[in-house]
């Protein structure tokens, strides 16, 4: 990309109802319509949108394949309204699954796919990691995808590192606790609902880019694929999507309720940079040594789904 580009980008926070594909596109179609009167020309949604985040075997009965409702409507809406959208959803490839990114391009074509590295907890019980590139060429320039618990990992971000991407987008579907207990205090609850923005700085700080962070809202009540850890009530969406501009500054950011976050950002070479991206184990930022156990939760969820008879 040479000369700078400038657009319009929006990120849609909304409620997904569990398993309920139609309703959802309905619904994303009305806030997609929204943004583009008020001029966005790329609009993003979070994780898993058409799907909706409940963790059971069902999930695969949900399951579609690149010609599937989904991305048939992410190409009619492409077309119909001239925007650039992407979305998440559980892609079906033979036998196996994927949590795959689609962006479609105003003519109604897709542009490109991401699919999650990373499956995270107790996604790995459902689907599997793609280790594939991180970023989608288009004619706006170089568009980085990280989907949720990805662009928390030093490997994606030396993959972006890597690219030279020119726009992030980070797709969650990135949900919390709602209270304090035995185990989750009210630092913790401050840490977690601010941690993908900070993730979203990070990535701003390191490369100068400007990034688009979407996640849901609502309540998040899934029952979990394995009693090895106890799920306690009370969890949702932090919601807190937001644009942050290339020179760093949050030009928009919601709080936890549905809505539209829009701004004006620039795609601009010159003022990209080449920080030197920090690693933590396998993450970008210093933690708490309990979240190392994650590891071990999604090492028997990839055993679980390997062997699974249904998939």
């Amino acid at each position: 990309m040479n000369s700078p580009v400038r657009l319009t980008a929006a990120a849609i926070q909304m409620i997904s109802q569990d398993g309920n594909i139609k309703e959802n596109l309905d619904r994303a179609e009305t806030f997609l319509k929204q943004a583009a009167e008020k001029g966005a020309t790329l609009i993003v949604f979070p994780e898993f949108m058409p799907l909706g985040y409940r963790l059971t075997r069902e999930l695969w009965d949900f399951a579609e394949s690149m010609d599937g409702n989904t991305v048939t409507w992410l190409k009619r809406v492409a077309k119909q309204y001239g925007v650039y959208v992407g979305t998440s959803f559980l892609e079906r490839a033979g036998n196996r699954y994927y949590n795959t990114f689609a962006l479609t391009e105003p003519g109604g074509t897709i542009a490109g796919c991401v699919r999650k590295r990373n499956p995270s907890i107790w996604e790995a019980y459902f689907f599997q990691g793609y280790r594939g590139k991180q970023y989608i060429d288009t004619p706006l320039g170089r568009i980085g995808v990280g989907i949720c618990f990805d662009n928390h990992t030093y490997e994606v971000g030396r993959q972006i590192a890597e690219s030279n991407v020119d726009i992030m987008l980070m797709p969650h579907s990135y949900c919390i606790p709602t209270s304090t207990n035995k185990m989750v205090s009210r630092e913790d609850l401050e840490r977690l609902s601010g941690l993908p923005s900070s993730v979203a700085r990070l990535y701003n700080q390191l490369f100068g880019i400007p990034v688009i962070l979407v996640n849901k809202s609502g309540a998040w009540d899934s029952p979990l694929p394995t009693n090895l850890i106890p799920k306690m009530d009370g969890y949702a969406f932090s919601g807190r999507s937001c644009v942050i501009c290339a020179d760093g500054t949050i030009a928009a950011e919601l709080d936890a309720e549905e809505g539209i976050v829009l701004a004006e950002v620039q795609l601009n070479s010159a003022a990209k940079k080449q920080g030197v991206v920090p690693k933590y184990s396998r993450y970008l930022y210093p933690g708490p040594a309990g979240r190392e156990i994650t590891r071990v939760l999604e090492c028997f969820g990839k055993i679980s789904y390997f062997i699974h008879r249904k998939r």
